[in-house]
């Protein structure tokens, strides 16, 4: 083998060592971190839902008893209700307030639309306990709305439904998860052709016939990736509901977090844990099987 062909070789296992390695220093960190973070945890949680439960206690012995109790349970259904309501509701109000912002953003806010987007943004900076505190204040029987609305002579006396109820976690919902909302269905609608809706106009199609034909299915995706990133979110969702939800605004998340904090039942809180968790991918899969990965992406 002459000196040239040797070089060349060493080049080549040079080149598929270096390749191997880099893939490896890639891979390897992300996949420990998953591991020992998110898959381990998750395993014993698993486990833990199968295993009979006492006072903080765990008996290694396979039972259905903690599935059983959570499904059999009428307060558990109605906290699981509570919380697809909930949920939905806050989704609804997103989407009905989101969208007309995102609109604006795209096809009339252009050139101050980046603007626009960063105030949006710059609330989620903020510390999350103390947005969800700041909404405390705002309800309250002597917060902000109330007093506005006493001293405008609206009211008589201070509205109670704004604070520790359902209403309550829908409003602060909202205003946690706007952006992310608003977000996606504005890339969708930034990404419409002025072309197409020229033509629609020129074909004659008024304002409501280029919204209903062209703007709202072209901007489905953004609506279907909006519902992925926030609507699955807020079923699990627990700091709202305990600081604003009071008893009539509980979720799952605060059940899941009173077994395991004050019940002491961990068979119980993981198994809850888990039947959101499939509930979760089902609705993942059927987002997924309706609008499409690459709608998604």
């Amino acid at each position: 083998m002459t000196t040239l062909a040797v070089a060349q070789e060493q080049d080549r296992w040079r080149r598929t060592v270096q390749r191997y390695l880099g893939l490896t220093l890639n891979v390897f960190p992300p996949f420990i971190y998953l591991l020992l973070l998110f898959y381990a945890p998750m395993a014993i949680l698993l486990v833990m839902s199968f295993w009979k439960s006492g006072f903080m206690t765990l008996e290694p012995a396979f039972t259905l008893a903690n599935y059983r109790a959570f499904l059999t349970s009428p307060i558990h259904r109605r906290v699981l209700f509570n919380t697809f309501v909930t949920a939905t509701g806050a989704m609804a109000g997103l989407v009905i307030v989101g969208y007309p912002i995102a609109y604006f953003l795209a096809r009339v806010a252009r050139g101050y639309d980046a603007l626009v987007i960063y105030l949006l943004i710059i609330p989620v900076e903020i510390n999350y306990l103390v947005r969800i505190y700041a909404w405390k204040i705002v309800l309250g029987r002597a917060g902000i709305i109330n007093s506005l609305l006493m001293g405008l002579g609206l009211i008589d006396e201070p509205l109670r439904f704004l604070l520790y109820s359902r209403t309550a976690v829908v409003i602060v919902l909202i205003h946690e998860w706007l952006p992310y909302v608003v977000i996606p269905i504005y890339v969708a609608l930034k990404g419409i052709a002025p072309e197409v809706l020229e033509a629609a106009r020129d074909l004659g199609a008024g304002r409501w016939g280029v919204f209903r034909h062209i703007l709202l299915p072209l901007s489905v995706p953004g609506l279907f990736a909006s519902f992925v990133l926030v609507y699955i979110p807020m079923l699990g969702e627990f700091a709202v509901p305990a600081i604003v939800g009071g008893p009539g605004g509980y979720m799952l998340g605060n059940v899941i977090e009173s077994q395991f904090l004050s019940a002491g039942n961990w068979g119980l809180g993981a198994a809850i844990g888990f039947v959101l968790l499939f509930v979760t991918i089902l609705l993942v899969a059927i987002v997924i099987k309706v609008a499409g990965v690459e709608e998604l992406m």
